[in-house]
């Protein structure tokens, strides 16, 4: 069963070849598309496919709103929460991504996400957890057992 992650990227102009070249484990990677209009990225890795797809415009907005909100619910720490609901609100561009099969045991799948993460700078929603650039988890129930 298809598993779900979202990453969160303040300067879209970092997705290019010279990022993809940069992720380890990938075999290929395509552009997804609709009547000539980008989508989003597909990633072919051995643990699995990742298909990457952009929000539109049209949504974003109540959506990282309500992510605001979600932030607000699981981010106890007052300087954590400025920064997580800053880093939110400079959001240009998510990737909703869908995992196929699902997450491996091995944990590949999530290190090719923690590493995408890193490279564009982004948040990662993954777990019902908000991780930052780095890997720090900023609030959830992932934050709460580290």
């Amino acid at each position: 069963m298809p598993e779900n992650a979202a990453i969160y990227i303040g300067d879209p102009s970092v997705i290019g070849t010279k990022l993809f070249r940069q992720l380890e484990g990938v075999r290929s990677h395509t552009g997804l598309s609709q009547d000539e209009s980008a989508t989003g990225l597909g990633f072919e890795l051995a643990a699995g496919r990742i298909a990457m797809n952009f929000m539109s415009e049209g949504i974003m907005a109540e959506h990282l709103q309500g992510f605001c909100g979600y932030a607000e619910h699981v981010i106890s720490n007052k300087d954590r929460l400025i920064y997580a609901v800053s880093r939110i609100q400079h959001t240009r561009l998510v990737l909703g991504c869908v995992i196929e099969p699902g997450f491996d045991d091995e944990g590949k799948i999530q290190d090719f996400l923690f590493q995408f993460n890193s490279l564009v700078n982004g948040l990662l929603f993954l777990g019902d957890t908000i991780f930052d650039y780095d890997g720090e988890a900023l609030g959830g129930p992932l934050a709460e057992q580290s």
